[in-house]
């Protein structure tokens, strides 16, 4: 299979579907340990979007694990799916409901270990007579990426309330990082079969508002408290700590510091990413492994190099914009834009940057909307929740004509930087009222912001490295 892969991989740089500088790397086995977030429930997991940056960047990795598919295959990818020709196999070692005491082979006073026990799936443990194992020979892993902790923190078998109580979170602490914790336990479990392997640990997701939690002031702070908690534990252990919470914690809820932007987790239960929630938590993975962001396939240019640059008005000139030939895409930037100054006198969501992008000769219009507490499509759409006024990356915006074959779909995509936050956006319909033909940055006068180069260029591009 890694024959395969290498072969697609080396396909894709000859090309053009990435940079020609770019040599192909190889991850090794790869062994995805987690809960339902990892396993996925209500969207296909982080492990698809990161599958489709892996690819995109020629780097070659085969999972290896003891389970394979979503929990649910209405809302999951099913094994095997292609993305530009390389199938996601949709293996790992997740179970949902799990709890890190189960991974770390622990049972406790609700006596469940169901297929769980790490040492198990390593066969490290001579006595275990299960199934769920892999071959040590050939599926050994090379990097552990580890996300457990969520169950652990919110239903604790004594049924005690939740994480915000004292008492409650103290015991998850001491349970999860103490001295011969579960983490621990996991963590030597990994060194033990492979001392060479790399161990990504990631912060526990927070929720938004979720159906089962008591969702206090008091939760929302314990489970941040935790994930510094873990931060400063890994750095100790020596593991690679990914925080995973960038651009998902809503900043504008100053009723409940800490809680999940509602959009980026799904309407099932309001504690599972959603898609747009993978998608940002597969581009930090991304960045822990050291591979660069998603391309969609598209060549990579840097923004210096686009020929068309906007005036005094902020406004890329309408002539050179219309005789542009947009048939294989059209790619607009700004240099660093921000808006506002946070929290310092409130959130306030009514002034905004506001880029527009429309061709109607290719009926497509979108407007991508910076506002202080986060980027926004259409004005309405969250993509990425941050406090904007500290911003100092380029913002990108690529209307993509799409490959059906190789699982591109057309659309709209947006990266802020090297990271992906936009995929396959929807046209708004040329019938709404105040479009125009052309590439431009609306200004407010009641907010400070700031940007630099406004950019165009006819074709699609992903950032440079």
């Amino acid at each position: 299979m890694i024959r395969e892969l290498r072969a697609i991989a080396m396909g894709l740089l000859l090309g053009g579907a990435a940079s020609a500088e770019r040599v192909p790397t190889e991850l090794g086995n790869v062994m995805f340990v987690g809960d339902s977030i990892t396993h996925g429930f209500g969207a296909p997991s982080y492990r698809w979007a990161l599958h489709k940056i892996l690819v995109d960047n020629g780097v070659l990795y085969t999972a290896v694990g003891v389970s394979r598919g979503n929990q649910r295959a209405s809302s999951g990818i099913a094994p095997g799916t292609p993305y530009a020709g390389v199938p996601f196999t949709n293996v790992h070692s997740s179970i949902s409901s799990e709890r890190a005491y189960e991974v770390a082979g622990r049972k406790n006073c609700s006596g469940r270990l169901a297929d769980s026990n790490i040492f198990d799936w390593l066969g490290l443990d001579s006595t275990y007579t299960g199934e769920y194992r892999i071959d040590s020979a050939t599926e050994m892993p090379d990097v552990f990426i580890l996300l457990i902790g969520t169950n652990d923190l919110l239903a604790e078998c004594e049924g005690i309330g939740g994480v915000g109580r004292p008492e409650v979170y103290q015991k998850a602490l001491t349970q999860l990082l103490g001295p011969d914790g579960d983490m621990e336990t996991i963590i030597s479990a990994m060194r033990q079969a492979n001392p060479e392997a790399r161990i990504l640990v990631l912060t526990v997701p927070t929720w938004h508002d979720g159906t089962r939690i008591s969702n206090t002031a008091a939760d929302y702070a314990s489970a941040a408290a935790y994930n510094e908690e873990l931060k400063q534990w890994c750095r100790k252990q020596g593991v690679t700590v990914v925080d995973v919470n960038r651009g998902l914690v809503d900043v504008a809820r100053t009723d409940l510091p800490g809680v999940g932007a509602e959009p980026l987790f799904n309407a099932q239960d309001h504690l599972h990413p959603s898609l747009q929630g993978d998608l940002l938590i597969a581009a930090e993975v991304a960045q822990a492994l050291g591979v660069s962001g998603r391309t969609v396939g598209l060549e990579r240019k840097c923004a210096a190099e686009f020929p068309l640059v906007g005036n005094r008005r902020h406004a890329i000139p309408p002539q050179e914009w219309a005789a542009m030939d947009a048939s294989a895409g059209v790619t607009v930037s700004v240099t660093a834009p921000s808006v506002g100054n946070g929290s310092a006198d409130g959130w306030d969501d009514s002034g905004c940057l506001r880029l527009h992008v429309c061709r109607p000769d290719m009926e497509i219009l979108g407007k991508l909307t910076v506002k202080e507490n986060g980027i926004f499509w259409n004005e309405q759409t969250l993509l990425y929740s941050a406090d904007m006024s500290q911003n100092t990356d380029e913002l990108r915006v690529a209307w993509v004509p799409g490959n059906e074959a190789e699982n591109r779909p057309q659309g709209f995509y947006v990266w802020l930087g090297e990271r992906l936050i936009g995929e396959a956006l929807p046209s708004m319909p040329l019938s709404v009222n105040g479009w125009i033909n052309g590439a431009m940055l609306f200004v407010p006068r009641q907010m400070p912001c700031s940007f630099g180069e406004l950019r165009a260029a006819a074709g699609a591009y992903a950032p440079c490295k």
